[in-house]
């Protein structure tokens, strides 16, 4: 049994080049992990931010480790979203998360023999490329949209493009967020102001 040795608790995947992570949890830890790095290996995960830096810094740069031990899904739940919301804080500030809360819908389910077989035979028959431009302009065009139906983010975006004389630094301060990541919506959204 390659996963006896079941961990449960809050993980954390750490960039290393960037000093910047992913927050998790999962019933088995070691399995979801290992879950993790087979799909990036592959350039198939759905996380679209993880997957670009492991594209860009190597599977060397990215590390792993269990942050809290517990059993409880609630906890699990409560512990996650406290490290993804800034509540609680690692050393590295979490920036891979998509989600802005936690969420685990396959907790306390299994796939049946039936749809894990077809689960692999798909996997083996599929010739798509992920790593295809037109594949990565439909992942940001929806996320993109996913993103604009957040009036917190409308308003941070606003908040950003509509104050071009202050600093990138100074804007990050006011919203409380980090100076690249303020930097990165200005530019991108400069076209958007007086629009939003």
């Amino acid at each position: 049994m390659p996963y006896a040795n079941n961990i449960s608790g809050i993980y954390k995947i750490t960039n290393n080049a960037t000093q910047k992570c992913y927050v998790g949890q999962s019933v088995n830890i070691n399995k979801r992990v290992r879950e993790h790095f087979r799909l990036l290996k592959l350039g198939k995960h759905s996380n679209a931010k993880l997957q670009n830096a492991f594209n860009k810094h190597g599977a060397e740069a990215f590390t792993w480790d269990v942050e809290v031990y517990c059993e409880d899904p609630k906890e699990m739940d409560m512990i996650e979203n406290a490290f993804i919301s800034g509540e609680a804080v690692f050393e590295e500030p979490v920036f891979f998360n998509i989600a802005d809360f936690a969420k685990a819908p396959m907790r306390g389910r299994t796939h049946s023999e039936e749809v894990r077989q077809r689960i692999r035979k798909g996997r083996r028959a599929s010739t798509f490329d992920y790593s295809s431009e037109e594949y990565r302009k439909t992942l940001s065009k929806a996320q993109e949209k996913r993103f604009f139906s957040d009036p917190k983010f409308v308003e941070k975006v606003r908040y950003i493009v509509d104050h071009p004389n202050m600093s990138y630094a100074e804007r990050a301060r006011a919203l409380g967020a980090d100076t690249s990541a303020v930097r990165k919506l200005a530019l991108r959204y400069n076209h958007l102001r007086g629009k939003l």
